[in-house]
């Protein structure tokens, strides 16, 4: 066993064993081997080969967690996050320490009905952390990134990848994505039971909540493979290979709401024997990324609670902003659109307290021009 899996282990049990105080949980079934299985997002199975889990109506799961500390103090178990690390460096392609590979995606993205509204590819040629080139051709995006020690560059679109065009790209290469960015956090094992088979679960959620939607992460019994999880929907991740000794996910599918929402598909992956430098360097058209973008709406770390006067308390109020987040997360006012002057001094104090995870464009975080609302009643 690596010594990186021995850590892992450690975390785990006492996750585990301090997780839980005070309340039993019931009999899980034995564990088996669930490597040859189909995970689904549906209500029964259609075969002895699949193994069902019921859709959501609402998104995420709401999960009512079992408290191990007081919700006034800190929580303890600092050790979470490098337990996430630590599970994200056994799932997916994101370690430094990777030899240089390459990698090719299809996808297919589906509306709120269930139609098809976009398909393409994703491509990487991955040689270091500060040494790759990423190419995007799809219905509605066409990019290629290059990276290197000397700056970012893309050619194409200039625009970063939309929320579903990234989303394509972490599910399969960096699954832990949504949950290396939760701050002041603490995680509850659960045993969950999906067609009568076993699975070991954590559930990772903001510090402060008695129910929620902690984002949860679903293993094969036994071990530190992920088949399943719940963040920005449902997912599941079958036909799981060994790469380089982190597992893979050749087929990932994402519901919401127990509809398709995205179909990604690892058609190759393999290392890349020699590293020709001449493929990573941008041409002379590729322009270099800016530090500042828009169009996107980076995810809130820590929120905060608006203080309306008295005399609003009973009116019905929309203060649109447009704000700005630094690289550090911190959001100042740019233009405030309508509402009562006092309600728009309320939501201004709200959005200087409001921290948010740095944006990042390839790897760097940028400040980000966006729209916020604050509504009242």
């Amino acid at each position: 066993m690596s010594k990186n899996m021995k850590l892992v282990c450690v975390l785990f049990a006492c996750l585990v064993c301090t997780s839980f105080s005070g309340q039993s949980a019931s009999p899980a079934p034995p564990a088996i081997d669930l490597s040859a299985k189909l995970i689904v997002v549906a209500s029964q199975a259609t075969s002895s080969s699949e193994i069902a889990i019921p859709p959501t109506d609402l998104g995420p799961v709401i999960v009512t967690l079992r408290p191990s500390l007081k919700h006034e103090e800190k929580p303890s178990d600092s050790d979470v996050p490098a337990w996430i690390q630590k599970v994200a460096d056994l799932n997916g392609l994101t370690s430094a320490d990777l030899k240089p590979w390459h990698i090719v995606l299809t996808y297919q993205r589906f509306d709120e009905d269930g139609d098809q509204v976009d398909q393409g590819t994703y491509e990487e040629f991955w040689a270091a952390p500060r040494t790759y080139r990423r190419i995007y051709k799809g219905d509605n995006f066409n990019q290629t990134d290059y990276v290197t020690n000397h700056g970012s560059f893309w050619r194409g679109d200039q625009r970063p990848p939309s929320r579903y065009e990234s989303q394509v790209v972490s599910e399969v290469i960096d699954p832990f994505n949504y949950a290396t960015t939760l701050q002041n956090v603490r995680a509850n094992s659960l045993d969950r039971v999906f067609s009568g088979y076993a699975f070991s679960c954590i559930a990772i959620e903001k510090f402060g909540q008695e129910v929620g939607e902690p984002a949860q992460y679903c293993f094969e019994p036994g071990g530190f493979i992920l088949r399943y999880a719940v963040s920005s929907g449902q997912t599941t991740y079958n036909r799981i290979v060994s790469f380089e000794g982190r597992s893979i996910a050749r087929d990932v599918d994402v519901t919401n709401r127990g509809k398709p929402y995205l179909r990604i598909r690892v058609q190759a992956i393999e290392l890349i024997s020699q590293v020709n430098d001449a493929d990573f360097v941008p041409p002379s058209d590729a322009k270099p990324q800016p530090q500042r973008i828009s169009g996107v709406f980076p995810q809130i770390a820590k929120s905060a609670s608006v203080d309306f006067p008295e005399s609003l308390r009973n009116q019905h109020i929309v203060v649109d902003f447009g704000i700005v987040v630094d690289q550090n997360g911190h959001a100042t006012v740019a233009k405030v659109d309508g509402g009562p002057k006092a309600a728009q001094k309320a939501c201004a104090d709200s959005v200087k307290k409001t921290v948010f995870v740095p944006y990042l464009l390839d790897g760097k975080p940028v400040e980000v021009e966006t729209k916020f609302e604050c509504r009242l009643n």
